[in-house]
């Protein structure tokens, strides 16, 4: 399953990119991150009002919306890759 990050306004088709791409469950156990899982982290570090006032969401590619905290915890137990 695929998941992407959506700002407030942003239209899902065009977060279906790779800037949005947070990442991927691969379903081995291994979540690849994305360009998008770089993306949030600076806006945890430098913009946590953003999370805090859900101008933000996750989307992944079935249509499921989830917050912040719900994305952190389905992805919490798979070994987080990024490639190089």
């Amino acid at each position: 399953m695929q998941y992407f990050i959506v700002m407030q306004g942003e239209s899902i088709e065009n977060c279906m990119n790779e800037t949005n791409l947070l990442g991927e469950d691969n379903g081995f156990g291994v979540f690849w991150a994305g360009s998008g899982l770089e993306a949030l982290m600076n806006i945890v570090n430098k913009h946590p009002e953003y999370i805090e006032g859900k101008a933000l969401d996750i989307v992944t590619d079935k249509g499921e919306f989830l917050n912040v905290e719900q994305f952190l915890k389905s992805i919490e137990h798979l070994k987080v890759r990024v490639q190089n």
